[in-house]
């Protein structure tokens, strides 16, 4: 598939099935993160494979953004390995962690597509609970949760999926 098909195919899923994720699936998925560029190579990302039945309890309780995939990703990064540019005077150290932990969970969603899976970009929770029910996450920055697994049969893109700007309202030629 084109990446512009595969592109309009994906959409936040919201209703997972019980149908487990196969291993090579995930270590797709996960090699697609490890391929993704970051800024001077600096692979700052950490990521957490949440697919335990006592792992995805916890995580479950910690928030309802999960919609029961039977595997979550815990993207993260490190700031002391993260690319800092001392150069931008507007930007005074800015810290690209973040902008690299979104780039590889970006490829790790556009993998999990290609493969047949259903993803969901997750950031509407309480930061704190996830630490709190993750001390293995202590000391680094948590960007998302990618939550994965197959659709269910009635999973569907929400209303606002197909609302795209035209191109002229975000893209200026200078």
């Amino acid at each position: 598939m084109d990446f512009i098909e595969l592109s309009r195919k994906r959409y936040s899923v919201r209703k997972f099935s019980a149908r487990p994720v196969e291993a090579e699936k995930i270590a797709s998925v996960l090699e697609a993160g490890r391929l993704a560029p970051t800024a001077k190579n600096s692979q700052p990302q950490k990521i957490f494979v949440i697919k335990s039945r006592e792992a995805l309890e916890r995580i479950h309780k910690a928030t309802p953004m999960t919609y029961n995939a039977p595997v979550v990703l815990m993207v993260c990064y490190d700031s002391k390995a993260s690319y800092k540019n001392n150069a931008d005077r507007h930007f005074p150290g800015y810290d690209g962690g973040e902008t690299d932990a979104a780039i590889v969970t970006a490829a790790m969603m556009m993998e999990a597509t290609d493969l047949g899976l259903g993803t969901l970009w997750a950031r509407g929770y309480d930061s704190q609970t996830i630490y709190d029910a993750f001390p293995e996450i202590s000391g680094l920055e948590l960007v998302c949760l990618l939550d994965i697994g197959y659709p269910a049969e009635d999973s569907e893109p929400s209303e606002r999926h197909s609302l795209r700007k035209e191109l002229s309202e975000t893209v200026s030629e200078l």
